[in-house]
């Protein structure tokens, strides 16, 4: 009996090695620097490997000796291949030794051979902590905090802080300084580079304040006028006020609030606070907020519809704004009991059936007056021939069939749930088609073209084409650089392509990204003192599938910018 069953293991063996059950590779990694032996002069070196596949994880062991008894680094899970060590974790004058393995799913790698480097023993360097008050040095109490590779504070300025190890260090300015000043900047910038057996100079520099005034006033149907109103000052100063004119003087520069609460000229209800409710006062700047009434006496709106000049009533949606908002959803309609004031009417949707919207008269933007009438008229037109909207669909460029779940909008509204269709005679007009669910299985919709909103020409034709990608997308790496070294940190950029999205770090990744042309744009950000100066390759780039694209944000040292 067991020589019949180690006949039929050894025969089902056999099969599964026909049909090709062998078990799957794991991804292979190398290390590439800092060169193995070499010596490192930062104490936050970064460590980059390579791999032979994408989208895999990593772990990175670091440890003060061979055998990895004494780890000072044990991170999983990286998205990327490199890593910068964070301060405080390595010390001078000592090797160390780190290693590599990669895992995607389900297979992890063997560890790599580890590799070695020193860091390199290096002088203590000296920051120096000194003030101006309106451009001019000062001493006295001020209370701060240096952060870096060595944290230290400080109560007094001027300061030296020495013994200091080298790397980036920040100033922090926590209280203190000139009596009735506040600090304007820190120069020639609140993070520096400290170099072995060398200086940096952080200089506090303070402005006294101005006195700055804030004034409330109102008016009645646009003419000034004083009483009684109940109302709150917020900001830099707080108060809760009863009456109007009412001046601050000597106010904190920033930003403050006004909010009505009550009361006001009788009879009359509170239109706006102009020019906003919000406002920033500057030191020995001025600012006003105007509390606007209207009388109750109020005016009327009326909105119609004409059909080829002939009036016309039934659906149609639409909205009015002004001081007072409101819709509706059919004509003829009236508006009553409205403060006055300029008002507009918007079209949205509906009308006659097959009828397309020619203008509003007299204009869609109007005034009102106490106790008047302004009218709106929508002026449809017929149209005489109606047109055809076909819906399409791609995979990957390549035409493709089958169930997928759309709504189309316009003069005429439908859905389908299959590709390719045909809508005909359907009345001229704007259409947009929206995408719901379904496509090809494992696929995300990556665009609709030549765009998801089109117009139809009377006896014209439109097509919608939906592009569907497979989801084994690409990778996109965002870095940044500081005349050609490493930097990270905050900087606001958008990525726009196929997927748009956004950050406010640096680096960053994107994955699993639909192949086409990517575009980086920098918005604001980045190290302190420094101009963007270049995007590298360039800010447009072609991605492909499971491919991997890099923008470097180059960033130039400035010394003559003062930071915001």
């Amino acid at each position: 009996m067991k020589k019949y069953a180690l006949v039929l293991l050894v025969a089902v063996l056999t099969l599964l090695s026909f049909a090709g059950c062998t078990p799957s590779s794991s991804p292979q990694v190398a290390l590439q620097s800092p060169a193995n032996g070499s010596s490192a002069s930062s104490l936050t070196p970064i460590l980059a490997w390579n791999c032979n596949e994408p989208n895999v994880s990593f772990r990175i062991q670091v440890a003060s000796d061979s055998n990895f008894q004494n780890l000072v680094i044990d991170q999983s899970a990286l998205p990327s291949p490199s890593y910068a060590i964070p301060p405080s974790r390595l010390s001078n004058n000592q090797p160390y030794y780190w290693k590599v393995n990669a895992s995607k799913a389900g297979q992890t790698s063997e560890w790599t051979p580890y590799w070695s480097f020193n860091i390199t023993s290096s002088a203590g360097g000296t920051a120096t902590v000194k003030a101006t008050l309106d451009g001019n040095p000062w001493s006295g109490n001020v209370n701060y905090t240096l952060s870096g590779a060595k944290q230290q504070t400080g109560t007094s300025v001027a300061q030296n802080l020495s013994g200091l190890t080298p790397g980036s260090y920040t100033l922090g300015y926590n209280s203190g300084g000139p009596s009735g000043a506040s600090l304007k900047n820190i120069t020639p910038s609140a993070t520096q580079n400290l170099l072995v057996s060398s200086g940096i100079t952080f200089t506090l520099n303070f402005v006294s304040q101005s006195p700055s005034t804030v004034v409330v006033h109102a008016t009645l149907d646009g003419n000034s006028w004083s009483g009684k109103v109940h109302y709150n000052i917020n900001g830099p100063y707080t108060d809760s006020l009863s009456s109007v004119p009412q001046t601050f003087d000597n106010m904190s520069a920033g930003t403050y609030t006004v909010g009505f609460r009550s009361g006001g000229p009788n009879g009359a209800t509170l239109s706006e606070i102009s020019p906003s409710s919000s406002q920033t006062l500057s030191n020995g700047g001025i600012i006003t907020f105007t509390l606007n009434f209207h009388s109750q006496s109020s005016g009327t709106i009326k909105v119609n519809a004409m059909l080829d000049g002939r009036n016309w009533s039934g659906n149609i949606n639409y909205t009015v704004n002004g001081p007072y908002d409101d819709s509706s959803s059919y004509v003829p309609d009236s508006f009553g009991g409205l403060p006055r004031g300029t008002y507009s009417v918007n079209y949205r949707s509906g009308g006659p059936n097959g009828a397309t919207l020619a203008g509003i008269s007299p204009s869609p933007s109007q005034t009102l007056d106490t106790n008047g009438t302004i009218t709106f008229t929508f002026n449809f037109q017929s149209q005489t021939s109606s047109g055809t909207i076909r819906v399409n669909a791609t995979l990957d460029g390549r035409q493709w069939s089958g169930y997928v779940n759309y709504v189309i909008h316009g003069p005429y509204d439908g859905s389908g749930s299959n590709v390719p269709n045909t809508l005909g005679s359907v009345p001229p007009g704007n259409y947009s088609l929206n995408y719901i669910s379904g496509g090809p299985q494992g696929a995300e919709l990556g665009s609709i073209s030549p765009q998801p909103n089109q117009y139809v020409n009377p006896g014209g034709t439109i097509s919608f084409t939906m592009n569907f990608h497979s989801q084994g997308g690409g990778t996109i790496n965002v870095m940044a650089n500081i005349d050609g070294s490493p930097w990270q940190g905050e900087v606001h950029y958008t990525i726009r392509g196929p997927y748009t999205d956004s950050s406010s770090s640096a680096p960053d990744q994107f994955t699993d990204l639909p192949a086409g042309t990517y575009t980086l744009s920098y918005t604001s950000g980045g190290p302190h003192q420094c101009v963007l100066e270049s995007i590298s390759p360039s800010p447009t780039q072609q991605l492909c599938n499971r491919c991997i694209i890099t923008f470097t944000l180059n960033f130039h040292f400035q010394s003559g910018i003062l930071p915001e």
